[in-house]
């Protein structure tokens, strides 16, 4: 049986649905006393917060249009994939991809999903794998249900719409040698060395006696940009890469000058809100944010559409006064880990905050996103789980970096936050003892409860606003709220795990 990569999805349309979606060519029968009522075709009240209009369709039953995966005899599983809705068996690898509104089938396959990643602009993309004998293949499929790039040499790793070709037999233990950068068709962009640090080079006539009093076996080599590192992550024409001590550094994919040095910052950096530590902190990307830039206030007022004018494609008054910025998590295996916010091209950083918890790294140099983050957009507030602590959840504003709630009686850490949407934060709150319903719905700034006794319950919302919503055995697709805000990198609607 297969598994699911992402916060737990709504289970009450999984056996339940069964019940009506076997299709048959014989005249419909008045239900029988005790036999299953007929799936309904209408959304019964008003939807729930967030979710407004008529459903553009429903999904199982007599006139839905639905494909076949629908009728799996262990139930689907639903998720948002940009402004795609993904439909998964529960009974075996199968998999359907759909435009949200209309249920166009855009792809379908039987790979594995390993996890969902993004393109260099951004957009969501499913992580595939796929395996003859000894051999892997790797296929990135997009929202539009497009192949944009696959492979099956071991050395190559799809990295936010770059390939990365990593030295021959390379590990984590022994990250160094000759990288290249390529994109998806194959070209290459830009190639480096990942020079070991002196401490560690054979014979080094600088390796420290960690056997000398007072040596610390711990101790981290010295910062240098120079040495490179493996890359981790990408966004535009940014390239963010690890040397694996403690530093990170960004690259330039653009221009005459492919590779230069846009910034660099080290994790016991005196300008972080913990301030120095040995060892150094490592640092984790938690992903990547379009906020508003305050220096660029009077230029988006300046060039705005005036005279009634609507602004074309790259006028936008919210593009001119944004910014793209890179959120960086600084951990170590014990001690409260901290967040840092960098502009993503100049890397000043515009601020930090220490967590109330550890929060240790996972496997070292891995691209995949952070899992169980939640950004609702709306607010620019970002759910962060912790993972030691006396919070297993935290919100932060990320225009000021100021930790807004957290977690904190016995029934709030039974609630998983799964998405938020239009400043409202779904989690399932199937594990409380006094919840009315699966699901409560938080206000994302206050934390305040806004509805926890719905009788439907939202089981994804694509990038575009989109709305699955389960009522009495049904799927009903909502359509995107009136000036509901796109979702943002690993907000909007389900984070991925990621």
């Amino acid at each position: 049986m297969c598994t699911w990569w992402r916060t737990p999805l709504a289970l009450a349309a999984g056996m339940g649905l069964l019940a009506g979606t076997a299709c048959t060519e014989e005249p419909a029968e008045p239900p029988q006393e005790g036999s299953p009522q007929p799936l309904p075709t209408a959304y019964d009240g008003e939807p729930p917060p967030g979710v407004s209009g008529e459903p553009l369709r429903f999904l199982h039953g007599p006139g839905s249009g639905g494909p076949k995966i629908l009728d799996d005899e262990m139930g689907v599983r639903i998720a948002p994939v940009g402004d795609a809705l993904l439909i998964s068996s529960n009974s075996k690898e199968q998999h359907v991809l759909q435009n949200a509104s209309d249920g166009t089938a855009l792809w379908e396959g039987d790979q594995r999903v390993e996890w969902f990643g993004t393109d260099r602009g951004g957009s969501e993309t499913l992580i595939l794998s796929s395996q003859d004998g000894d051999d892997v293949t790797t296929t990135v499929v997009d929202d539009s249900g497009e192949t944009i790039w696959s492979g099956s040499d071991p050395r190559d790793l799809y990295v936010n719409g770059v390939v990365v070709r990593r030295p021959q037999e390379w590990s984590a233990d022994d990250p160094y040698g000759d990288f290249a950068i390529m994109d998806t068709d194959g070209e290459e962009i830009w190639g480096f060395t990942f020079e070991q640090p002196p401490e560690e080079t054979e014979e080094s006539e600088d390796t420290p006696d960690t056997d000398a009093p007072g040596a610390d076996p711990g101790q981290d080599p010295d910062p240098d940009p120079e040495r490179m590192g493996v890359p981790v992550r990408a966004r535009g024409n940014v390239l963010l890469l690890d040397d694996g001590s403690g530093l990170l550094q960004a690259r330039d994919l653009s221009g005459e000058d492919i590779g230069e040095l846009l910034w660099s910052i080290a994790g016991d950096d005196p300008d972080l809100a913990g301030g120095a530590s040995v060892p150094r902190p490592r640092p984790q990307v938690v992903g990547f944010y379009e906020l508003p830039d305050p220096d660029e206030d009077a230029t988006a007022d300046e060039g705005s559409p005036q005279n009634g004018q609507e602004a074309g494609e790259g006028e936008a008054e919210e593009e001119t006064g944004t910014r793209q910025t890179a959120l960086v998590r600084w951990s170590l295996p014990e001690d409260p880990s901290l967040l840092s916010l960098h502009d993503l091209r100049g890397g000043d950083m515009i601020w930090s905050v220490t967590e109330p918890g550890a929060n240790p790294g996972g496997t070292a140099f891995d691209p995949a996103p952070l899992t169980g983050a939640v950004y609702d957009s709306a607010t620019r507030t970002l759910l962060l789980p912790q993972a030691s602590g006396e919070t297993p959840m935290i919100a932060v504003d990320l225009v000021d970096g100021e930790l807004l709630w957290e977690f904190e009686d016995d029934t709030e850490r039974a609630i998983s936050p799964m998405f938020a949407v239009d400043g409202y934060v779904y989690g399932d709150s199937r594990g409380t003892d006094d919840s009315e319903s699966a699901q409560v719905v938080l206000d994302a700034e206050s934390k305040d409860v806004v509805a926890d006794d719905l009788d439907s319950y939202v089981e994804a919302v694509t990038r575009d606003g989109h709305a699955l919503v389960v009522q009495d055995r049904q799927r009903f697709v909502f359509p995107p709220a009136e000036n509901a805000e796109p979702g943002g990198d690993g907000g909007g609607s389900q984070s991925p795990t990621r």
